[in-house]
């Protein structure tokens, strides 16, 4: 294929992962990722791909060069991190990602797929089971990250026509193993604390639903989205999740999965309940238009994780690099990201 694919962010946690299976498929990538998590989750790819070491708020023109779709994943993607600097926050969410799609639209990009979220849905008020959120249903995001998502959103629909194509994924809490791995995404915790500890933690009294979803899920829906037919997804948001979880069962799940794989003797710590992100996002959409199924069981998924830690237990996986939040608060903090 001649025509290259630009994955802003690809060597983040969903991006690294995307590549892989995109050069598997023999699509040419042009990686665009200021490596403020550093590099090393290209390694094994790097002489395979194009990379464009430069910040999405300021990259010139020529990253559009023979582009015929971008995948813009790049961005702030947690919550404590949008709220140490909520400014920061919407400039890199918002207003980067219009102007990337501008700059897109006028190199003749013939796909724009945004990575957006689903906690665009939690508002004031939510009752502890909160609604199904369809994409349609009216919505009023709270916190900084949200806010900067949704903005994103309607600028991108507001410039979305035939000839440039904008597809919005709003994603689940993803899971599941990746070549830049994250333990600070709810099921990979889980697994990390009972791998260390035999511990897990549970926030809110345990009474708060997320939106799942398997990272080789998302990835096959990003594939989809460069090869479907434009008509059944172009100008459209779909709920990218696999089943919505109330987290204190998740917990449970976790800890029987692993006692009997593991055989291992997991305590549960329920914490007070507490003002947090609760929300519940309906599939349909995305499942019929899709013709979603997950690719494998969340068992697998865990399992896989915990091997992970299994053979490379000499790393520390307490170290800030696996966490967004404590990396980024840690880097701004010091100085080290003035010119972010």
């Amino acid at each position: 294929m001649s025509k290259i694919i630009l994955v802003t962010g690809g060597a983040g946690y969903v991006g690294s992962a995307l590549i892989q299976t995109l050069l598997k498929k023999r699509y040419k990538i042009r990686v665009l990722d200021r490596l403020v998590f550093t590099e090393s989750s290209l390694q094994d790819i790097k002489d395979k791909i194009e990379l464009v070491k430069e910040d999405i708020r300021d990259v010139k023109e020529n990253v559009m060069k023979n582009v015929f779709a971008v995948i813009h994943l790049a961005g702030f993607a947690t919550e404590p991190t949008a709220q140490y600097s909520p400014r920061l926050t919407d400039f890199i969410n918002h207003i980067a990602t219009e102007r990337l799609a501008k700059m897109a639209k006028k190199a003749g990009v013939r796909r724009f797929i945004f990575s957006s979220s689903c906690s665009v849905y939690f508002t004031y008020d939510t009752p502890l089971t909160p609604p199904l959120y369809k994409e349609t249903d009216k919505i009023n995001p709270i916190s900084p990250y949200s806010l900067s998502k949704h903005a994103a959103e309607e600028a991108l629909l507001e410039i979305n026509d035939r000839n440039f194509p904008v597809i919005i994924f709003r994603k689940g809490t993803i899971y599941g193993l990746s070549p830049r791995m994250r333990y600070d995404l709810v099921v990979n915790s889980f697994v990390k604390d009972a791998f260390l500890n035999q511990h897990l933690s549970v926030n809110s009294g345990g009474m708060i639903f997320r939106p799942l979803v398997d990272i080789q899920d998302v990835v096959w829906a990003y594939v989809q989205a460069l090869e479907m037919p434009l008509n059944k997804i172009r100008g459209k948001i779909f709920n990218v999740s696999s089943q919505n979880w109330n987290i204190g069962y998740l917990a449970k799940v976790v800890k029987k999965i692993l006692e009997k794989e593991k055989n291992l003797q997991i305590k549960i710590d329920i914490q007070p309940l507490g003002l947090t992100r609760n929300y519940q996002a309906d599939n349909t959409l995305f499942k019929k238009t899709f013709q979603f199924k997950p690719r494998r069981t969340l068992k697998k998924a865990i399992l896989e994780i915990f091997s992970h830690l299994e053979k490379n237990k000499d790393k520390n996986f307490l170290n800030p690099i696996f966490y967004n939040d404590l990396w980024y608060t840690q880097k701004l903090k010091n100085g080290e990201l003035n010119n972010l």
